[in-house]
């Protein structure tokens, strides 16, 4: 499953973007009606596009195939994809930005990160928040998203939306049945599932093969959150009276520590997690070794097909939310994965931004949405009773439509449903549904710290690497509060300050 993240700057300035470009072309010269807030472009030349996003596949999606032809026919478009892997990607945006050698449409999934806010505040992306109201589509999208994307109370980019509270336990049902245990409600039953797991034979090969759960170095993903969250932790920061507190000061973070070591102490989960890679660890469940993958709801399908490749009889089941001390709790998310950018170099004139910017509305109409969402009608699919069918096999559909989700600003409303949809990824909608009124938001969104922005991955790793240290027994609690007396000191006490004083100028005088 992807791994959308992340928490750089406390401010987390929630937000993704998509763009593409234009209106379809006037048919047989009959005039069509101006939707998109730009002129009438029976006269224009297909708008050429260049666009820097990311994969996550082995290969980099094939961007001249039939579905990116009919894409390119839909928003009368010439399109060049520059396609970076995600593991690149980062690095190649901020290559790109200090060479200024920029694409007229850029992803940036670390919107956040100091290279990126900084070349914002110093003018090389167009401001897009005045053209918005004459693009139905842009107009009406989320204005608490847009707001939680401005830099300087500006909206420089598109986000693409994703859902605000995410967070879900997969586990293995048949595992669960095995050792004769029900599903858990509480942390403490948690605990004695994953003891089970490990333990207990919950394959029935009679080999001592098993973990409960496999994690991956990068625990800010979900380790962090999902335990944060069960324990009763703030979410990135507290803020009470107008002050701002840091989530790994709680009492309440410790606790969640103090359980990931239980289970790291006692090897129900991988003693090597600090190197652990994310396909490494969802290799490990696709093989059967781990019985729990703490990740996100939307995952689940993915996850149910790709371990039925190895065995066709597993049993996957998304958990319900677990009540700790304060009950039940999910950490809201950015509510986006990535923002497309439109650089002032390549985009020269406000003409072309406004034609890209039309492109982008045209995304948003039910035709582009669901070619985006499932190919070409009669080709990858075909309706039954409205309903999507898919009628090619899966690596196929996978291959056809590789990429063009890359590009969606959609929040799948206008996305036709699915024909015989997988039980479990129903229970993922509304598990998130539900999640929306147990989601405990960070109070920071909107504000701006510059010295987290300047200092964030230099404060991140003093506290992160005591985490670590923590949890894998370097580390003792007096350490522990040392690290964090450490972060105060090398900045921590003044990224706290200066979020309060945003936090008090962004109220109504």
């Amino acid at each position: 499953m992807k791994a959308v993240k992340r928490h750089t700057r406390g401010l987390a300035f929630l937000s993704t973007l998509t763009m593409v470009t234009v209106l379809v072309a006037g048919c047989a010269g009959k005039e069509k009606e101006n939707t998109s807030g730009s002129a009438p472009n029976e006269a224009q030349q297909p708008l050429k596009l260049s666009i820097m996003a990311t994969y996550y596949t082995p290969q980099p999606p094939n961007s001249q195939n039939e579905a990116w032809k009919k894409l390119q026919e839909l928003t009368n478009s010439s399109i060049d994809m520059t396609w970076v892997p995600r593991s690149a990607f980062d690095d190649k945006v901020s290559v790109s930005i200090a060479s200024n050698d920029l694409p007229k449409v850029m992803l940036a999934l670390k919107y956040n990160a100091a290279p990126l806010v900084n070349a914002i505040k110093s003018g090389v992306f167009w401001e897009i928040g005045p053209y918005l109201k004459d693009y139905k589509n842009l107009n009406a999208m989320n204005a608490i998203q847009f707001n939680s994307t401005k830099v300087e109370g500006k909206v420089y980019g598109l986000y693409r939306p994703r859902p605000i509270s995410r967070h879900g336990i997969l586990f293995r049902k048949d595992w669960l049945a095995n050792v004769g245990l029900q599903e858990p409600k509480t942390p403490d039953e948690l605990y004695n599932v994953m003891k089970a797991f490990t333990l207990n034979d919950p394959d029935r090969n009679g080999k001592n093969d098993t973990l409960g759960m496999a994690e991956y170095k990068d625990i800010e993903a979900y380790l962090m959150p999902h335990m944060a969250a069960l324990f009763g932790a703030p979410n990135k920061w507290k803020e009470e009276g107008g002050k701002f507190t840091a989530e790994f000061m709680a009492k309440e973070y410790l606790d969640a520590m103090k359980f990931i070591k239980r289970l790291y102490d006692e090897k129900l989960m991988n003693q090597d997690f600090v190197v652990t890679e994310e396909l490494q660890r969802s290799t490990m469940f696709y093989q059967g070794k781990t019985g729990i993958v703490l990740g996100n709801a939307d995952g689940a399908g993915s996850l149910q097909n790709e371990i039925r490749k190895n065995l066709p009889d597993a049993k996957v089941e998304l958990m319900g939310n677990l009540a700790g001390p304060k009950g039940e709790r999910n950490m809201a998310q950015q509510g986006y994965t990535g923002v497309y950018l439109f650089p002032k170099s390549s985009v020269k004139t406000e003409a072309e931004l406004k034609r890209i910017l039309g492109f982008f509305d045209r995304l948003l109409e039910p035709d582009a949405v669901n070619l985006l969402a499932w190919g070409m009608e009669g080709k990858q699919y075909k309706l039954t009773d409205g309903l999507v069918e898919k009628i090619v096999d899966a690596d196929k559909f996978t291959n056809d439509v590789l990429g063009l989700d890359e590009l969606r600003i959609d929040d799948k409303v206008k996305e036709l449903p699915v024909k015989g949809e997988e039980e479990i990824v129903k229970k993922a909608k509304k598990v998130m549904q539900d999640n929306v009124k147990l989601a405990v938001l960070n109070p920071s969104l909107g504000l701006e710290s510059e010295t987290l922005v300047q200092k964030g991955s230099d404060l991140n790793k003093i506290i992160n690497d005591a985490k670590i240290k923590f949890i894998t027994g370097k580390l003792d609690e007096a350490g522990w509060n040392k690290a964090i007396e450490d972060w105060t000191k090398a900045g921590g006490d003044k990224v706290m300050t200066e979020l309060a004083a945003s936090f008090t100028a962004s109220k109504p005088k």
